[in-house]
């Protein structure tokens, strides 16, 4: 607990945490205020259905557009905290933190812990923080448009749903984290993580997918990777924004077919499984590498 509150100070500390947060706020602002607007003056969206464009202004209300943050957080998060995982762990093998930590006597396995630690809660930080920035922005935007603040929509169902969102995007954000301080721990450089974290988060899903249309073999892995199990988690968000972003008229249908559908689908709990395991095996990949490093030998 004390590493792990020094991984908390050090992320404090950091720039690069506030700059992140800042650009992922930016861009949460962009989306709910440029949805918010084309809904509202578009001529574009004077075409659309009025349950069609009562479902973009309820995606951006408060407290409708809290399940739109997070699904757009799940999707978009992942890239923001690889790039901070790799700095909390990369950067201390060019500063020689870990040299000189280890050579006082810490003891590599609670080392490499704290710093997947600090990862997760490195995640969590940026979730929280974008999820309040964002309801923050929603309601301001609703006040600011003259719509009404729908606090009876705060059930217990809706709550839920927000609860399980939430859960799984700070599940798909601590991933990643996780597969990067292994990737950082092998490569020991934050640059070089940072770059194979980024491939992966956007290159391997669509690679795999073009392979498997063609090798019977490639499609046989693709159940197994990382990409395809975090789209159907993230299918589970988005459409749990969806079905939140219903018209007020149908709204409490909308959420007793959401209390019915409570459990987590077939898909879902193997797709939690599959990426559990990849979740275990970069924590003991972190763990072993870390180990077994000559520290003294760049």
């Amino acid at each position: 607990m004390k590493m792990l509150a020094g991984e908390v100070f050090k992320l404090r500390r950091m720039r690069v945490t506030w700059v992140l947060m800042l650009i992922l706020v930016a861009f949460e602002a962009l989306m709910i205020g440029g949805m918010a607007y084309w809904a509202q003056s578009s001529p574009d969206a004077q075409k659309m259905t009025a349950e069609e464009r009562e479902q973009v202004v309820a995606a951006t209300s408060f407290p409708a557009s809290i399940p739109s943050t997070l699904s757009f957080i799940a999707s978009l998060g992942p890239l923001f905290a690889i790039i901070l995982a790799a700095r909390v762990v990369g950067d201390e093998y060019a500063w020689g933190t870990a040299k000189q930590q280890v050579s006082m006597g810490v003891d590599r396995r609670r080392y490499i812990a704290s710093k997947l630690a600090g990862a997760a809660v490195a995640s969590l930080f940026l979730l929280v923080g974008a999820v309040l920035a964002g309801a923050a922005i929603s309601l301001v935007v609703t006040m600011a448009l003259g719509r009404p603040v729908e606090i009876g929509m705060l059930t217990p169902p809706f709550l839920a749903e927000v609860a399980r969102g939430a859960g799984i995007a700070w599940f798909t954000l601590g991933l990643y984290s996780v597969f990067t301080v292994c990737v950082a721990t092998l490569a020991r450089s934050s640059a070089t993580a940072t770059a194979i974290g980024i491939l992966v988060l956007l290159l391997e899903g669509s690679v795999v997918g073009s392979l498997a249309t063609r090798f019977a073999t490639v499609a046989r892995i693709a159940p197994y990777t990382i990409g395809y199990n975090v789209n159907v988690l993230l299918s589970l968000v988005e459409r749990g924004g969806a079905g939140q972003a219903a018209p007020a008229a149908a709204h409490q249908a909308a959420q007793a077919a959401q209390a019915q559908a409570a459990a987590l689908p077939p898909g879902a709990v193997r797709a939690f499984v599959v990426l559990g395991v990849w979740f275990a095996a970069s924590v003991a990949c972190s763990l072993w590498a870390f180990s077994r490093q000559e520290l003294g030998m760049e």
